[in-house]
């Protein structure tokens, strides 16, 4: 059987994004460590992780079979072009 896991990342007050659309707060973690993790697509998309963040993302996509996203986020990301080159993340 088949395991669902449900994550989403926002700020401590639940809000996901500010007023201009930016998600800084929520995502700069991302970008904020020395360990340095390529997460896929055609033009891969580098973080740069702390140890502890790079640990938990690693055991987590490497269970991974598909990953959703909402409507918002897509558009945000222009179809993923805007961050991804046109290609999501690929797990």
């Amino acid at each position: 059987m088949s395991k669902l896991i449900a994550i989403m990342s926002m700020s401590l007050d639940g809000f996901v994004a500010d007023k201009q659309d930016g998600v800084a707060q929520v995502f700069d973690w991302y970008s904020s460590g020395e360990v340095e993790i390529e997460a896929g697509g055609s033009d891969a998309m580098t973080f740069h992780l702390s140890p502890p963040s790079a640990h938990h993302y690693q055991s987590l996509v490497r269970e991974l079979g598909a990953v959703l996203t909402g409507r918002r986020t897509f558009e945000v990301a222009q179809g993923w072009g805007a961050i991804m080159g046109g290609d999501p993340p690929s797990c």
